[in-house]
């Protein structure tokens, strides 16, 4: 899931993609281990990366030639650039109906440790503003033809009416369905670890139901769908998604808002994990990383996008506003995601594999408190 990158090098990219996606889906034919630098979703690669984090899967099988990847990009600006190594997704853990380990005992994890050789280190971090901004809202633009117009944004109608105590205003699905958070928090982490579970318990799941419980408490009716696009099979879940999301309009066609809820990960390049968080009213939260797509180059038969990016702007505003240091920069990226089945669709990410769930969990909470306030603005009788 690699987003962000030194945007001087933008024109650079668009002309080379081509031949990088030809290269990796070499790579990948051959099985053959893979170490990049910024690949991912926006699959640019061998560019500087600031701040960043990348999206596992291209859009959908109609614009994806790369292999679809798990593993994500990191570089801290106040650090020397890192590359990083890509993997191909494990197979999921079965559901095992389990809880969430909070144990902490440092005897426990130091017995932990000495039986797993193969082990990386957790490096727990804010990760703060950066990119171009205005009036609180921070934008990381991984476009070379377009910007957002912050400004403009949020002084304009996103083209939603939202009825209270009606028929289902918003869905929520999920495209990495299996996608889940570390069982404790620590500073290491198994390599071993599989960080996919079938449990809904304790995948993004459990952290899109807090929303919805904000949602529908306030009278905007949500529907859920906890469908597995991932597993069994990985490749072609936008494509999966995609359906279920089409699906679910036609059924109901109240719906004004699609929102697909994932969880990132970010890994450098000597194996660090980087565990994103902010205290909020005193207590740990995941960070949140909200994306609007692109129509870049006109290839993606995405003319509704601008539509988005204004819902997707003053949500960013709500939660940089409300909650400080809860939201990363709004990740501008030049991918389609399924957002054009929607003038509303976002896609969040909730921390990333290192977060605990009830991290996570928390961060639900919080982002839908800000989707609750964002949308009573758009409130009709």
């Amino acid at each position: 899931m690699s987003r962000y990158k030194s945007f001087s090098v933008h024109s650079g990219i668009c002309s080379c993609r081509k031949a990088v996606t030809s290269i990796l889906a070499a790579v990948t034919a051959a099985a053959l281990p893979l170490t990049i630098l910024g690949v991912g979703t926006v699959g640019a690669i061998l560019f500087k990366v600031s701040s960043l984090s990348a999206r596992s899967m291209m859009p959908t099988e109609a614009e994806t030639v790369m292999q679809e990847q798990e593993e994500e990009t990191y570089t801290d600006p106040s650090e020397e650039e890192l590359p990083v190594s890509s993997d191909e997704p494990a197979e999921p853990k079965k559901a095992s109906g389990g809880k969430e380990n909070t144990e902490t005992s440092s005897q426990t994890e130091t017995n932990s440790e000495k039986k797993d050789s193969g082990k990386g280190k957790v490096k727990e971090k804010q990760i703060k503003n950066s990119g171009y901004n205005y009036k609180n809202v921070y934008v990381k633009d991984g476009n070379s033809n377009y910007d957002l117009n912050i400004k403009k944004l949020l002084n304009t109608d996103a083209k939603c009416k939202i009825k209270k105590n009606a028929g289902y205003q918003v869905l929520i699905v999920h495209t990495h369905t299996t996608e889940s958070y570390a069982e404790k928090s620590q500073d290491w982490y198994s390599k071993k670890y599989n960080h996919r579970t079938t449990d809904k318990s304790e995948s993004v799941v459990a952290v899109a139901d807090e929303i919805e419980k904000k949602l529908n408490k306030a009278g905007i009716r949500t529907l859920h769908i906890t469908t597995y696009h991932d597993y069994p099979e990985y490749t072609g879940a936008y494509d999966r998604a995609r359906k279920t999301i089409k699906k679910y309009l036609k059924k109901y066609p109240s719906i004004e808002m699609v929102i697909d809820v994932h969880r990132d990960a970010m890994t450098t390049d000597d194996g660090t994990k980087i565990k994103p968080t902010a205290k909020i009213k005193g207590k740990k939260a995941a960070q949140v990383m909200i994306i609007t797509g692109c129509d870049n180059e006109g290839k993606l038969d995405f003319g509704g996008w601008r539509d988005n990016s204004i819902m997707a702007v003053q949500l960013q505003k709500k939660m940089a506003d409300k909650y400080e240091g809860l939201a990363r920069p709004l990740y501008f990226a030049p991918f389609r995601y399924n957002m054009d089945l929607t003038p509303n669709s976002l896609l969040i990410e909730f921390g990333t594999d290192v977060n605990t769930l009830s991290e996570a969990r928390y961060s639900g909470q919080l982002v839908g408190n800000c989707l609750v306030d964002v949308l009573e603005k758009y409130v009709v009788d």
